[in-house]
């Protein structure tokens, strides 16, 4: 056992993006080597047998399987039976994983498992995505890393989904993000309270207060005022009248909303829309016109 502790992904010299694909080979056994994973790792092991032991136990992962495994330290040990161990990882931060948990909408399991390491068989599919990979990494195309990245995360998601939704609740076990953010961004427009939403995270209002702020950078309120105020642009830009969307914005009255509006932008509702010469109108078309899109009938 070397006495060496490696840091991965950091040790690939590979970048320092949130997600990234190493094409790992070896041609020489180890034995315990000491590994700190800054990021969540999946491992698509080609050659050899791969031997993972961490805090929460141990597995043997061979080359018909999958490895996932939450960030942390692990010992690590590397057989090759034929002379060559080959394995292409997956890294991936919690933002990462936290994003596509919202966009999603993956359901977390409320209760962290003991286990942190995961395995799974190759199929078929993942034998095609490995090959997808390599034929990306011949055409020295990088670009796409982020995109398959987020293609094998939403496949393992529906096609292992207890796998993947215990090592979500894992790897997230002492990160609140997913929950506030799910249910921030599916009650954005609803005219939920603070408190209402503090409620529906199971938190008290101050502990949602504090958890927000350290993902958005700003209190709720002004958040959510914010996003009031952009989707109120939206709108106005598509042609609708302020006395249309005012309730829609959760405004008793219209002029509570012109008032909010013109202090945050600095001009009324309809001076944005002249402006932008996006004043809902009304459109005649020609008779001929009109005559001409009467459907012919038998």
């Amino acid at each position: 056992m070397s006495s060496e502790i490696y840091t991965l992904p950091e040790d690939f010299n590979i970048g320092s993006a949130d997600t990234m694909i190493y094409f790992y080979t070896n041609d020489r056994p180890s034995v315990k080597n000491k590994v700190v994973f800054t990021k969540n790792m999946l491992c698509l092991l080609q050659h050899g047998e791969k031997e993972v032991h961490n805090a929460a136990g141990k597995e043997i992962i061979t080359n018909n399987e999958v490895l996932l495994l939450t960030a942390g330290s692990t010992l690590m040990t590397e057989r090759t039976p034929i002379g060559k161990y080959e394995a292409i990882l997956i890294f991936f931060g919690n933002q990462t994983l936290t994003d596509f948990c919202v966009k999603n909408k993956v359901a977390i399991t409320e209760k962290a498992p003991s286990a942190s390491i995961f395995k799974f068989s190759q199929d078929a599919f993942l034998k095609n995505f490995c090959r997808s990979l390599q034929l990306l990494k011949e055409q020295g195309n990088n670009s796409m890393y982020a995109f398959k990245v987020q293609e094998i995360l939403g496949y393992i998601s529906t096609s292992f989904p207890n796998v993947f939704n215990h090592f979500v609740a894992r790897a997230l076990s002492v990160n609140h993000g997913v929950k506030i953010k799910q249910i921030v961004e599916m009650n954005l427009h609803k005219g939920l309270t603070i408190e209402e939403l503090a409620f529906l995270c199971n938190m008290s209002v101050s502990t949602f207060k504090r958890h927000f702020f350290s993902l958005y950078n700003m209190p709720p309120q002004k958040y959510f005022l914010q996003q009031k105020m952009v989707h109120a642009k939206v709108l106005l830009s598509l042609g609708k009248r302020p006395s249309e969307i005012y309730t829609e914005l959760g405004y008793e009255n219209l002029s509570a909303f012109s008032n909010e509006f013109k202090k945050h932008f600095g001009i009324s509702p309809k001076q944005f829309q002249s402006e932008n010469g996006r004043e809902a109108k009304v459109f005649e078309l020609p008779e001929q016109q009109l005559l001409e899109d009467i459907p012919a009938t038998l």
